[in-house]
């Protein structure tokens, strides 16, 4: 029976990833995104080096929209890249603070030009074309609805390293003369497998801890909560979980230690496989108790953090 819910859940959470982000296309033997990430040298997409996922470096944005220039912080931006059915191609799409909107660039292997287009809120539609300039760099000339006739933008995206670029975008008016009008930011990666491993290994180092509170634990679960533990009922709200954790502390402690075994994301999902081994101190003088469990982990990504979604553990450590 804890098998078929558990499949459930899984099933559940990838039902929601596909809500959200699903394209269907087929690969024909192409790599996916995720193996290009991980190895450039395998694709011929000239492209390949901005797949995946970006955000504002420190959440900084300047810029002139006439009159001086201002800095500005723009949090939880965030800009999925991608390929989609062919070598020659990447749809961006950027979400966040609005307005959003979406940018997809086409390659010309013959002429090696790049052509441009994205629409941003209501009105701005941009229509460009460009090229590659020192092997990774990209210089566009974008002219946008919404903005004075004539005039025009001369976009750079020049790379930093491999998981860092800097965007430059400034206005020349009709006759190639700067308007004053720029804007401009540093993008980094985020959300590489190394990452996401990271964030799983803080939020299991909390719940490892017995020397916080059990209110500090709870912030690493999502409200959605559900929560399966060996011979307890099924909790599935944060306010029950804070109630059981606070009973589990008044018969002892756990000195223990989460650890991974496997995790695989889709989209703002991540769903890991791990373990736990610990010992039990109880507060009566009883012997100190020996524990092995194995688990499964749902997590979801909310405003940009990853929260604990649906665990479920069992006491069988040799499956």
């Amino acid at each position: 029976m804890k098998f078929y819910i558990t499949i459930i859940y899984i099933l559940l959470a990838i039902q929601v990833i596909a809500q959200k982000t699903s394209i269907s296309y087929e690969l024909n033997g192409r790599a996916t995104n995720k193996q290009i990430q991980d190895s450039l040298e395998i694709s011929k997409n000239p492209f390949a080096k901005f797949i995946g996922e970006w955000t504002l470096k420190d959440d900084t944005w300047i810029q002139n929209w006439g009159g001086k220039n201002d800095t500005i912080k723009i949090p939880k931006h965030h800009t999925i890249s991608t390929q989609i059915n062919t070598e020659n191609s990447l749809l961006s799409i950027i979400d966040g603070p609005e307005p959003n909107g979406h940018i997809f660039w086409s390659f010309n292997p013959n002429t090696k030009e790049v052509s441009h287009l994205s629409s941003f809120g209501n009105i701005r539609a941009g229509v460009g074309i460009g090229e590659f300039y020192d092997q990774n760099n990209l210089k566009l000339k974008v002219s946008f609805e919404g903005e004075a006739p004539g005039t025009y933008r001369i976009y750079t995206y020049e790379w930093i390293g491999d998981s860092e670029y800097a965007l430059n975008s400034v206005q020349f008016d009709k006759d190639d003369n700067p308007t004053g009008l720029f804007y401009k930011g540093i993008f980094v990666r985020i959300n590489t497998k190394k990452n996401v491993r990271q964030e799983i290994e803080g939020i299991l180092d909390i719940l490892d801890n017995h020397e916080i509170s059990k209110e500090e634990q709870l912030a690493v679960y999502s409200e959605k909560i559900v929560h399966m533990a060996p011979n307890n009922n099924v909790i599935s709200n944060k306010q029950d979980l804070l109630s059981y954790l606070k009973q589990q502390n008044e018969y002892g402690y756990s000195e223990m230690e989460h650890k991974i075994i496997e995790f695989t994301s889709y989209g703002d999902n991540v769903i890991m496989r791990g373990m736990v081994k610990g010992i039990f101190y109880p507060k009566n003088g009883d012997d100190r108790v020996s524990f092995e469990t194995k688990n499964l982990f749902v997590f979801e990504r909310i405003n940009g953090e990853l929260k604990i979604l649906k665990v479920i553990y069992n006491m069988s450590p040799n499956n």
